[in-house]
């Protein structure tokens, strides 16, 4: 009676957290499943914390992904905007108000804002970062990966670049960016939708002619609204 006593105790007992596999192998995983994925679209909810404002802001839309090619963010009303991010530059448009704005990237000058975008390699964010792996807590069958900076750069305007990845597919579920000044933005990922033709007004994303660019990009400053 000893022995199936044991056993239906052993079963009650919550199930310990799994012990994450070699960081090289969620790596190569993560990179593969990046690789395979050439397009990817699904819908979003971001939440943006400032640091200055009590109340965090909710929104939602859908994002598609193209490769490293670019991350394009068609958000719901009541939000204007749209965001388009190349490793080149950072562009948002707002529809209705007929305005936009453009960050051009650099090999020095804004080169940290690049990490904005998803799609790029765990391979070849190692090397700009310190890349901590275990199992997450608070997202069921993912596994937690924390980023530090390691550069000088990345270090004065970024705390750390959180992801969870899925186990299954090994694509991102969830991603959040906490900068140096304490403001956060967590990005959560609906159904994905993988290697299904994007819409085309996506894929040629271009600002209508005559729309007037400013050289910044609010999308990081302190909305006081």
């Amino acid at each position: 009676m000893i022995r199936p006593f044991l056993a239906l105790l052993m079963l009650s007992l919550p199930l310990a957290a799994q012990a994450p596999p070699p960081l090289r192998e969620v790596v190569e995983r993560f990179d593969n499943a990046q690789a395979q994925a050439q397009t990817l679209q699904c819908p979003f909810t971001l939440t943006l914390h400032r640091a200055l404002l009590k109340t965090p802001s909710v929104t939602k839309g859908t994002m598609y992904l193209q490769g490293s090619d670019f991350a394009h963010f068609a958000f719901q009303p009541p939000e204007d905007l749209i965001l388009h991010l190349t490793p080149k530059a950072l562009i948002s448009y707002s529809p209705e108000a007929r305005e936009g704005e453009l960050m051009k990237i650099g090999f020095i000058k804004n080169s940290d804002r690049k990490f904005l975008g998803l799609g790029q390699k765990l391979s070849y964010l190692s090397d700009y970062f310190q890349i901590t792996l275990s199992d997450a807590k608070d997202v069921s069958n993912a596994w937690y990966l924390a980023l530090s900076p390691r550069t000088l750069s990345l270090k004065k305007r970024l705390q750390v670049l959180n992801l969870w990845v899925d186990k299954e597919t090994w694509l991102p579920r969830q991603v959040q960016w906490i900068e140096r000044s304490g403001d956060s933005w967590f990005l959560e990922l609906g159904a994905l939708k993988i290697n299904q033709p994007l819409p085309s007004s996506v894929t040629g994303f271009k600002l209508p002619e005559g729309i007037p660019l400013r050289s910044e990009f609010s999308f990081f400053a302190t909305r006081k609204k």
